[in-house]
């Protein structure tokens, strides 16, 4: 008795498998489209993320090397070779910054605004440049200059048949002009 009824089990069991095989092949081509759009939802974020950490380092090390760098020869000079180190410290093979994506000024805070406190800014500049300039900081020593590099750059995130609107990633680097302690050359 015992055996047969083990024998019916199995019986059962088998066929019960074979009923549910091409359920699992079904539930799988349900789960599969969400799980790639998971996944490149995923891998394009991460690459945003990238992407807006090389820029901030671009402009960071941009404001960097502009406080350190002398303007006194030539203050369009100066302006282009700051821009020109946003290029090349942003590190990603699949784009390139242009310079309408690229703004850089050096200010003196201290000349009042009509004569404007721009003291130099590069020969080429996108048209978002002049409405995006960041803030400076509430204590300036007196004298002193501020190196302003701030980049925007437009993004998105694919999801495969869905992408997220576009946004903008930007980074922003406001830094005193070191090359002579509280002194700006301009004056």
């Amino acid at each position: 008795m015992y055996v047969v009824t083990a024998a019916c089990h199995r019986a059962r069991a088998v066929a019960r498998r074979r009923d549910e095989s091409g359920a699992v092949a079904v539930e799988f081509a349900l789960i599969l489209p969400i799980l790639v759009m998971l996944l490149l939802g995923v891998t394009t974020t991460g690459l945003a993320y990238s992407d807006h950490l090389a820029i901030t380092n671009a402009a960071r090390e941009a404001g960097r090397f502009g406080s350190a760098v002398d303007y006194s020869s030539g203050a369009a000079t100066w302006a282009n070779n700051v821009q020109s180190r946003v290029q090349q410290t942003y590190y990603n093979a699949g784009t390139t910054l242009s310079l309408s994506q690229i703004c850089v000024q050096l200010v003196n805070p201290a000349v009042a605004a009509p004569a404007g406190p721009v003291l130099a800014s590069p020969t080429t500049q996108g048209a978002a440049c002049s409405s995006n300039v960041p803030a400076n900081p509430s204590v300036v020593p007196a004298g002193s200059c501020l190196v302003k590099v701030w980049v925007k750059k437009p993004a998105t995130i694919n999801l495969g048949i869905f992408t997220v609107p576009s946004f903008n990633i930007s980074a922003t680097s406001v830094s005193f002009y070191g090359r002579y302690t509280g002194k700006c050359t301009a004056n």
